[in-house]
Order: structure tokens, then C-alpha cells, then sequence
């Protein structure tokens, strides 16, 4: 993405744990708590949030707790999609 001249900012949220704010900008960016939920967690399939993403407030204290509820990735190509990030 940065060689097709996107300006990407990079977070390894292994080794720096995020922060409320953090998320909730993470979400806004993408949209929405679906655009950047991992719906495989158990914590989200407990809640049914596949279905009902929780608020971007209630989301990003979850993912406070447990960073894994974020999704690691985007995966294809869907130009759509990356010209919103």
C-alpha cells in the first residue's frame, strides 16, 4: 500500500497494548465494529456479535481486554474497501 502512495500507519498491538481511544479510531476509520471485528473469538460468538456488533464504545473496551477481538488483517484486494482507509 505505501508503494501505491497510501500513508499507512502500522501497530503491533503484541508488543504495545492498545488503548480505548486507539480502537474507537480504528473503528471509525474502518467504518464500523463489523469492518474490524473478528467474529471467530469466542468472546464475540458468546455475545452473537457476528450478527450485533456492540457498540464502538463497548467493542473497544473488549478489545482492550483482549486484543484479539480486533482483526489482524485485511485480506483480497477490494479497492472500495482500501480507497476508504
Amino acid at each position: 500500500m505505501r508503494s501505491a502512495g497510501h500513508d499507512i500507519e502500522e501497530i503491533n498491538y503484541a508488543k504495545a497494548a492498545l488503548t480505548e481511544q486507539t480502537v474507537k479510531a480504528i473503528v471509525a476509520a474502518a467504518g464500523s465494529v463489523a469492518a474490524v471485528l473478528n467474529t471467530r473469538h469466542a468472546t464475540a460468538k458468546q455475545h452473537g456479535w457476528a450478527t450485533a456488533p456492540p457498540s464502538a464504545a463497548v467493542f473497544a473496551r473488549a478489545v482492550v481486554a483482549d486484543a484479539n477481538l480486533l482483526r489482524r488483517a485485511i485480506v483480497g484486494f477490494d479497492r472500495a474497501a482500501y480507497a476508504k482507509l
